[in-house]
């Protein structure tokens, strides 16, 4: 996927005039969604992060299981590529977005019966 030259400098200004470790919400999510396409091992663990703490405290997906089914699955895909080498802490990411994922099919299953 190309990215435009433009919306990728935004991004990185917007990340360097944060002060906190990671850029969360929904600006966080824009801007971790664009670095990832320049460089995704650098930013899957982040995106990942992301995309999961929306799943579980965004108000726009509190009632939508399948909403939030689409947050974990991209959660999923971006932690596949968090490097071998990168932190333990890291690495796990993906057994809690698997974790979540099974979790939300058991309840649409209740919920389908």
């Amino acid at each position: 996927m190309n990215v435009h030259a433009d919306l990728v400098l935004k991004a990185r200004v917007r990340l360097m005039s944060h002060n906190d470790r990671i850029l969360d919400g929904e600006e966080g999510l824009w801007v971790y969604r664009i670095l990832f396409t320049v460089s995704p091992h650098a930013y899957a663990f982040k995106l990942a992060f992301v995309l999961r703490d929306l799943s579980e405290a965004s108000p726009r997906v509190a009632c939508l299981p399948e909403a939030r089914r689409a947050l974990l699955e991209e959660a999923r895909a971006a932690g596949a590529r968090i490097p071998a080498d990168a932190p333990a802490y890291q690495r796990h990411m993906w057994d809690h977005t698997m974790a979540d994922l099974r979790q939300i099919e058991r309840r649409l299953g209740q919920a389908g019966q």
